[in-house]
């Protein structure tokens, strides 16, 4: 029977694909995760909180700053979790040698 994780990661392959593709060596270091849910749940926390600060009635282009710092929390958090040693390690271009 598949997890949730699994099927995550079922649902993400067109994210994970290009992240996690070739066999050159890569570093990982155990923190890099940790770091990037850090990271992640700060642009997140960006995001609400322009939302909430945004005052009603203004102009709706004020929304791309939320979008954008949203879904990089988002899509960060997502790697982090389903994600394989070598996407996190990917994100932070993270080669060895």
């Amino acid at each position: 029977m598949a997890t949730l994780k699994d099927n995550v990661r079922t649902l993400c392959t067109p994210l994970l694909t290009p992240l996690e593709k070739g066999d050159a060596p890569f570093h990982y270091a155990p923190k890099s995760r940790l770091i990037l849910v850090i990271m992640c749940t700060l642009f997140l926390t960006i995001a609400i909180g322009l939302a909430v600060l945004l005052p009603s009635g203004s102009d709706p282009f004020f929304m791309l700053p939320v979008a954008v710092f949203g879904l990089i929390g988002l899509l960060g958090l997502l790697i982090a979790w389903v994600g394989t040693d070598r996407a996190v390690s990917r994100l932070w271009n993270s080669r060895q040698g």
